[in-house]
């Protein structure tokens, strides 16, 4: 096994195709970072030390070791496009072109062009908290109605990119390109009892187990359980976490994403304020987002090491001005490439959130566990 298949095995890893995916976000993350390490050749040759081969190396090798693929497979459908971090930063980030740099691959599409980087008003960042703080006041002074209706909907779209394997001998596959995916998330539960549904689909297809109904109490947390001040919002969701301590903006700004349109505007401006308190938020100002409307947007970053070096991650949280509704929310990386832009290497679309009380399709079908609606 050369040292290019111990790279592509790292990556397959990540595979939830795979006979054993992992499901710790500590090892999912270790093999992101194990990645990202492995393309700091020039780093470590400065050092003095024996240089290990970096990701440019690794891609050369690639295209000289042409694979023979016998069958071609995409990954079945996920959670979260999130997963497939350690593959769209190797070659989002550091290759800087859609992997026709890979054996298989069939464009030659620079992905930045494909997830832009969005226009804000404040691109260099300007102060967050204070931010924060004017849009809570306008949000808690809005005359827009809550929202009402015994159900609770909403419809996502993660848009990203998955790795493609092919099968390079008999039941072994590794990874040899990214494919652009898609995905659509819709759920729903009822707020009398808490049951309710969720389907996932790829490019508009069940790829198998993407639909999931629950059971009373499981369909997730109740509005009404959110803390009422903002200190004690930010204690619940910084205490006991030693990594959201370290990072308090980042996870508060993740934790708002999940909830905040399920929550009132009274608890909306509250969690703002809580989200305030972190003091390590960015503001970037007025946005246009991906479905054409006008929104604040607000960043926060986590650091990661990897091999020595500091790795940002950051979530750029766009929110509605007059609701603090989230509209949109952008996963950012660097871009190692000198003078390129950072690269959006996800983002979380809300198409449609609401109460009602009557349940819309998931899609063009019925949405799990609806039928049974009471």
């Amino acid at each position: 096994m050369n040292s290019t298949d111990t790279f592509l095995n790292e990556l397959a890893i990540l595979d939830p195709a795979a006979a054993s995916p992992p499901t710790d976000p500590e090892a999912i993350e270790g093999t992101r970072l194990w990645v990202l390490g492995h393309d700091r050749a020039a780093h470590v040759a400065d050092a003095g030390a024996p240089a290990l081969a970096g990701v440019s190396e690794l891609v050369t090798r690639l295209q000289e070791e042409p694979v023979a693929p016998k069958v071609r497979r995409s990954h079945s459908v996920r959670l979260r496009v999130a997963l497939i971090g350690a593959a769209a930063v190797l070659v989002l980030g550091v290759v800087g072109v859609l992997p026709s740099v890979l054996p298989g691959g069939g464009t030659t599409t620079p992905p930045a062009a494909a997830l832009p980087m969005l226009a804000y008003s404040e691109p260099d960042g300007a102060d967050g908290p204070t931010g924060l703080l004017q849009l809570a006041d306008q949000v808690r002074a809005s005359t827009i109605p809550d929202g009402s209706g015994r159900y609770f909907f909403e419809h996502r779209r993660y848009v990203g990119y998955a790795t493609h394997e092919v099968e390079v001998s008999e039941g072994y596959w590794e990874a040899d390109r990214l494919i652009p995916i898609e995905d659509d998330a819709y759920r729903w539960h009822d707020t009398t009892d808490l049951s309710g549904g969720q389907l996932y689909l790829r490019d508009g297809e069940d790829l198998g187990g993407g639909e999931t109904v629950f059971a009373p109490g499981e369909a997730g947390s109740d509005p009404r359980d959110v803390p009422d001040s903002p200190q004690a919002i930010y204690e619940l969701i910084m205490l006991n976490n030693d990594q959201h301590q370290r990072f308090p903006g980042h996870y508060l700004i993740d934790a708002y994403n999940f909830q905040a349109n399920g929550l009132s505007q009274a608890d909306r401006a509250n969690f703002l304020e809580a989200i305030a308190l972190a003091g390590d938020v960015t503001s970037y100002g007025r946005v246009t987002d991906r479905e054409g409307r006008d929104g604040l947007a607000f960043g926060a970053s986590r650091f990661e090491d990897a091999g020595g070096e500091t790795i940002e991650i950051e979530l750029i949280l766009i929110l509605d001005p007059a609701t603090g509704a989230v509209l949109e929310t952008d996963t950012v990386y660097p871009n190692d490439l000198p003078g390129a832009p950072d690269i959006v290497e996800q983002y979380d679309l809300v198409v449609d959130s609401r109460y009602t009380d009557t349940l819309p399709a998931c899609g063009t079908v019925t949405c799990p566990g609806a039928a049974d609606a009471g």
